[in-house]
């Protein structure tokens, strides 16, 4: 599953991250995670290491109540809408 994550502006980016609560390691392993991108792929783009991708992933499973990265995507989507909303904007263009 991939998600257009070029529609989000930096500064939204910012302001989903502390609507949130992740860190700016989290929002950048997220961002990827939107686009598709293995853990593997995310390390080498990210100059980290493969277990620090996971272990961020596994802290986001936990910390969101997921088991798998689908349903972490979901819920991190279900947010953005209950966040733009909140706003007064819209997911859907």
């Amino acid at each position: 599953m991939t998600i257009c994550t070029d529609a989000i502006s930096q500064e939204e980016w910012i302001e989903l991250r502390q609507y949130l609560g992740l860190s700016q390691l989290q929002t950048e392993i997220v961002r990827r995670l939107f686009r598709g991108k293995s853990r593997q792929e995310i390390a080498r783009e990210m100059a980290i290491r493969p277990r620090t991708v996971r272990t961020q992933i596994d802290h986001l499973y936990r910390e969101f109540g997921v088991s798998n990265r689908l349903q972490l995507v979901l819920h991190l989507l279900a947010s953005l809408r209950g966040y733009w909303e909140q706003e007064g904007e819209s997911l859907y263009v």
